[in-house]
């Protein structure tokens, strides 16, 4: 005599199908969707900078130039507090990665090109320790990342 098979109901048998297959989704799901919202911020601080770079480098030209020796330190100050204003956005520890003590990690350089003055002002964001990132066999560092995002502007004085 041969049993009678045992009926249940399809669901039944695909029950843990899907926690698994979720089980192997999630975790590069969320890797991407970290990874979108990591590269869009550091994205935003890019322009940021930039921005605030080119903003400054156009400001020095309302710096009066009377009288002479104090204008290099006049145009300096002038260009820090430009760039405070322009990314008073960002979060206080944030800020302090670009600008430094008193914004002392803004730079300006002052030289002569084609017989007129120019400033190159230079701004600098140390990006570790922003975001957390994960170290995974086989791929590394996620998200990877750069050391530091650059930003300058030249202005002819």
């Amino acid at each position: 005599m041969k049993a009678a098979p045992i009926s249940c109901p399809l669901g039944w048998r695909q029950r843990g199908a899907s926690a698994i297959e979720f089980a192997f989704v999630f975790p590069v799901l969320f890797l991407l969707v970290y990874g979108v919202i990591v590269y869009s911020y550091v994205y935003v601080l890019q322009q940021s900078i930039t921005f605030a770079a080119q903003h400054a480098a156009e400001a020095v030209s309302s710096v009066a130039m009377q009288p002479v020796e104090s204008y290099d330190k006049r145009v300096l100050d002038h260009i820090r507090s430009t760039v405070t204003e322009q990314l008073r956005w960002l979060p206080e520890d944030q800020r302090s990665r670009v600008l430094g003590t008193s914004g002392a990690n803004v730079t300006a350089d002052f030289s002569e090109v084609d017989g007129s003055s120019v400033v190159r002002v230079g701004l600098r964001f140390d990006l570790p320790g922003l975001f957390p990132s994960v170290e995974l066999p086989l791929v590394g560092k996620v998200p990877p990342l750069p050391p530091a995002l650059i930003a300058q502007a030249t202005a002819r004085l």
